[in-house]
């Protein structure tokens, strides 16, 4: 027996789980997807809350830097991972807890783009994190109705290269991100192992017969219940038909946390065959407006962890994965007065993969003195953020129309992150 209540919610999570019908999905050689052009799964990991790039990777070296913050606040020359290879000639070193991205990074298989962001000098959470997951810079394009991800997963659908697949775009959290918004086939659910009916045979029938055939809930209903049978019948299971808990590969060690959870329901659905094209990650907590010395190490350190865990786990996929990490801004360069920083502009994003070109920052410095900064406060945006997704899309995902992807964008020089 169940509530009305829970009724209604297991229905709603079944057709929130959109899908295609079938399991493979179209190879190569089938003529949908030009010869040569390469197609990776895009894994998007989005940091919430707006990470201190400064703290994360800085110039040790430099005067402004060193004079705007506390050590607790800044990455030093004592402590620091130094990396080479940075802008301007300065000695860019990365935070300590940021070990496993440096062992990444010497594999040249991660990059960073520095002073990169939206362009319009927003400082509001929620208007950057919705313009960049609209993939717009304009306030006035906020209103369109669908995410960057979506319109990417439609022209993919639109040309045929997803065939039969199953679970073709995935998010890895209770609902869709606003990134994938009026994606009809998308699936979403924060673990695989709580993926599926919660009553199993009699909430199935319910949802059959509750909906109408021949009208649109109903095909939707069909399409949930295929996945949910798609992701279910590959999910290894005890003798009591309980899901076994997933076993990462290569000597993979995730730690034991919400963002590893995630990143192993991506994983998992990777290495499932089902076809799996486009995933998203959130990891939040990034506000550091106070006590950042406690609260970004710790949040740093689970984050490079579970990253090196996620890449190191999958392999055997790194020719054909891309990951990007973006957060909606960085922190102020000066320190405040409660131990954390305030709201930033121009930030640093990550590129990881086996064809992106690793072992560098990319991008423009723009430098830390008050007439370079940002309204004299803030590091300054170089690289649009939508320059280095466009550049993801085209070379690692084929995708030429990136214009209908990032609507009043000009397709500008490609800031070289990946290799085709």
């Amino acid at each position: 027996m169940t509530t009305r209540r829970e009724f209604l919610v297991g229905c709603s999570a079944a057709i929130a789980a959109m899908s295609a019908a079938k399991l493979s999905w179209a190879s190569f050689d089938d003529g949908v997807v030009p010869a040569g052009t390469a197609r990776d799964t895009l894994v998007l990991v989005f940091l919430r809350g707006g990470i201190d790039g400064l703290h994360l990777l800085g110039p040790a070296d430099d005067k402004d830097y060193v004079a705007a913050r506390p050590e607790a606040l800044r990455v030093t020359e004592a402590e620091g991972l130094a990396i080479g290879n940075g802008p301007a000639k300065l000695d860019f070193r990365l935070h300590k807890n940021a070990a496993p991205l440096k062992e990444l990074y010497d594999a040249k298989h991660l990059a960073f783009i520095h002073a990169c962001g939206l362009t319009n000098g927003t400082r509001s959470h929620f208007e950057a994190m919705d313009l960049i997951e609209r993939g717009v810079a304009d306030v006035a394009q906020q209103r369109l109705a669908n995410g960057w991800l979506s319109r990417f997963a439609a022209l993919e659908q639109q040309r045929g290269v997803y065939g039969d697949a199953a679970v073709p775009v995935f998010a890895a959290s209770d609902s869709l991100p606003t990134s994938m918004l009026g994606l009809p086939f998308a699936a979403s659910a924060p673990e695989l192992g709580r993926f599926g009916l919660w009553w199993g045979d009699g909430q199935r029938k319910a949802i059959e017969d509750l909906y109408v055939k021949g009208q649109p809930m109903h095909e939707q209903a069909e399409r949930a219940l295929r996945v949910v049978d798609a992701i279910g019948s590959r999910l290894p299971r005890n003798g009591k038909g309980d899901v076994e808990a997933y076993e990462a590969q290569h000597g993979a060690t995730y730690p034991d946390d919400d963002l590893s959870k995630r990143l192993q329901s991506v994983a998992r659905l990777m290495k499932m065959d089902v076809g799996l094209r486009v995933a998203s990650v959130d990891y939040g907590g990034w506000d550091t407006h106070q006590d950042q010395t406690y609260h970004f190490p710790n949040r740093l350190n689970v984050l490079a962890r579970a990253l090196h865990a996620f890449y190191t786990d999958l392999s055997d996929h790194h020719q054909r994965l891309t990951v990007l990490v973006i957060s909606e801004f960085g922190r102020r360069l000066k320190a405040n007065k409660s131990a954390g920083t305030d709201h930033g502009h121009g930030g640093v994003m990550m590129a990881m993969g086996g064809n992106v070109h690793g072992g560098k920052v990319h991008g423009v410095w723009p430098g830390l003195a008050s007439e370079q900064l940002d309204s004299r406060v803030d590091l300054a945006v170089t690289t649009d953020y939508r320059r280095v997704l466009a550049e993801a899309l085209r070379v690692r995902m084929g995708q030429g129309s990136v214009d209908e992807i990032f609507p009043g964008f000009a397709n500008e020089q490609a800031v070289g992150v990946f290799r085709a």
